[in-house]
This record gives C-alpha cells, structure tokens and sequence, in this order.
C-alpha cells in the first residue's frame, strides 16, 4: 500500500477547484469510504471535529490520552467528543461498523468566520486491540479554501494506521472477532492487558503477532497490501440564512 503523509498525519490532499462565492455559513458534507478488500478492515464510525487548529488528538511517540484510549481499543468516542467540547463542531460520520467497499456520509452546517477551518478525524481499526485512523497534526486537513468559497471539494487519502500502545495486542480480547471468523474476542470495554506504551504507526504483519492468533487467517487484514485504505471526502454547498437571524459561532 502506498503511504501519503502530511504533516506526519499520514493523508494526502486533492482538490477541485472551482469560483464559488464566499459564503457566510456553509453546509459540508463529509464522506467516508472503506477501501479495503472484501476480506480487509473495517472501521467503526469516524469521529470528526472542526475547529480552529488548536485541538489535537494524538501525538507519535507520545502515550495516548484517555480519550483516544476508548476510541482506539473500544470504539467509543463518547471521551473524545467530550474532550473536543468547547473547541467547536464535532459528530459522527457512519452508524455502525463500515464495511470495506462502502461509503458513509454526515452533512455538518459550519459558520465560515475562522472557527471551522480545520478537521480532525478518529476511528479504531478492525479488528484490533487498540488500531486507529487519525490525523495527528490539527492543521493537517484544512477547510479553509472550502469555507471561503476557493473549492468546493476535497479528498484526503488515509495512508497509515497508528497503534494507541495502550493494550497489547491479543486476539484474546480484541474487538469485532466474530466480523472476521476469528475465535475469542472482548465481551465488554477495556477487557485488554494494558500495554503502557505510546502511539506509534502500525503495520499490516503486525496481525501476525498478536497473542492468541491460532490458525485464523489474517492475510486480508495486511493493510500494507492494500493500494488504499480509506478516503475522507469532503464536499460545501451554501446553507442560505435568513437576514433576520444572526449565525451563532460553534
């Protein structure tokens, strides 16, 4: 698979340009894709927030907050949309567990005054102890030429997956075994032994090394293989406010 980073976020940017005119609120609709093959990951729903370039979520090489450590080993971005509270907009994008060949999509109303400039995703890889998607610089995916009318889409490829280091890898108390046929799995939330490292990128073979892996085959989880992961698209249209009614800052 090939790797594309930005700022150490590991995506890669394209856009479409276009004249639209700069609007005062904006309506964008973010969409995810899975692309990975029939017998590859899946992912939970992403969390996403836009905010003013402030609020990061993780850092390689440094141990994950609790935050990430729920989502990362869990699925549970309850921690982190409480921790992004206040910094601006967040949400979900997707309802369930995403497929690979399948597309999921959120619209998300932002004010163009600044505040909304940038993204920041989160999802936990499966199956996995504690794999995530993520993007670890917050100035990484700019919004800012979407807001201001210069585009009116985006696309970052996905191109690496991190290892929270916050439980060891152990089949034994993994999360979505039964989604892959592979035996044993967590019957609850942070079942896991706790690993005290810190995040660091992952690697497809890593599977191969988990504890407890018997004989399932884990050849299609080698994301290494893949020729891409996951995109991230995101999409603006105008929202039209009426002139009575002020726009309210997120």
């Amino acid at each position: 698979m090939s790797r594309f980073t930005t700022a150490g976020a590991g995506v890669a940017l394209l856009a479409t340009l276009a004249g639209a005119p700069a609007v005062h609120a904006a309506g964008l609709t973010v969409t995810v894709t899975n692309h990975a093959p029939a017998d590859g990951v899946w992912f939970t729903p992403f969390w996403v927030g836009f905010h003013d370039g402030s609020f990061d979520v993780f850092d390689v090489g440094a141990s994950a907050g609790s935050a990430l450590e729920a989502l990362a080993e869990d699925g549970n971005a309850g921690p982190l949309a409480t921790a992004f509270s206040g910094a601006g907009l967040g949400g979900a994008v997707g309802a369930g567990p995403i497929a690979p060949g399948t597309s999921v999509s959120q619209v998300f109303d932002l004010a163009t005054d600044g505040s909304n400039d940038f993204l920041s995703f989160a999802a936990m890889v499966l199956p996995s102890s504690d794999f995530f998607v993520g993007n670890a610089s917050p100035q990484a995916l700019s919004l800012s030429g979407l807001l201001d009318g210069s585009f009116t889409h985006a696309a970052w490829t996905i191109g690496v997956v991190y290892d929270a280091g916050t439980e060891v890898n152990d089949f034994a108390t993994s999360a979505a075994n039964g989604l892959f046929g592979i035996a044993g799995g967590q019957s609850g939330p942070n079942e896991g032994a706790d690993q005290f490292g810190v995040v660091t990128p992952a690697a497809g073979s890593d599977y191969l090394a988990f504890l407890n892996l018997g004989g399932a085959d884990v050849s299609g989880l080698d994301f290494d293989n893949y020729q891409t992961l996951a995109t991230i698209e995101v999409a603006t249209t105008p929202v039209p406010l009426p002139a009575s009614l002020p726009l309210f800052g997120v």
